[in-house]
């Protein structure tokens, strides 16, 4: 499989935000988001065999795996690989992008994190749909917000769904500040959660 990162942090982000982890960042992916913070997943890396990506997380020494991109469902051995961590009793973190279908990953043990892109990214179009209906108490469903624009946008979204998981507004980093979100879902009375992102405040991996 095509990785671009291996290292042991914590979860810097999303309802498990500071648990200790190996993340694991695949890559490839299928959008250009205006705010991407890791463009260098889009392309290059270095392959690594298929069971030592098993090995290496069944022999963490961490409860949790952070499966993230790129976007790591492109690779085909994806599922088969989060199915062999969870039979090493690892628990499975996977941030998707929401454009690729989530069902072959939804099973006990896994946490997705779906992102639902917004105006300011440039792909707000290419959400599926389909996953919404996959997702459960112990997942998220994610807003990066970078202006009024974006705010508007998502609200009216969650107005238009009803879903189990959890829902997250973020601020996009450098575009608008954590307070200011705050407020502003403060004022709207939105059900959301904010959520910051972490290990870019405390500068860890």
């Amino acid at each position: 499989m095509r990785v671009s990162q291996m290292v042991y942090t914590i979860i810097g982000e999303g309802i498990y935000i500071g648990e200790p982890c190996l993340l694991v960042r695949l890559s490839g992916c299928n959008l250009h988001c205006s705010w991407c913070d890791t463009p260098a997943a889009r392309r290059g890396g270095r392959e690594v065999p298929f069971a030592r990506l098993v090995d290496k997380g069944i022999s963490s020494p961490t409860k949790w795996i952070l499966l993230t991109g790129g976007e790591p469902l492109l690779q085909r051995s994806t599922p088969k690989l989060i199915s062999r961590w969870l039979e090493g009793g690892k628990n499975v973190l996977v941030e998707t992008n929401g454009t690729v279908p989530i069902n072959r990953i939804v099973q006990s043990g896994v946490s997705i994190s779906l992102d639902v892109k917004t105006p300011s990214s440039g792909e707000s179009g290419k959400f599926y749909e389909e996953n919404l209906k996959y997702l459960r108490r112990n997942d998220a469903i994610k807003f990066v917000i970078a202006d009024r624009r974006d705010f508007d946008w998502a609200r009216n979204f969650i107005g238009n769904i009803k879903v189990k998981a959890q829902i997250l507004f973020q601020p996009a980093w450098g575009r608008i500040s954590p307070q200011k979100l705050a407020h502003r879902i403060i004022e709207a009375k939105l059900p959301v959660r904010l959520s910051v992102q972490l290990h870019k405040i405390i500068k860890i991996e």
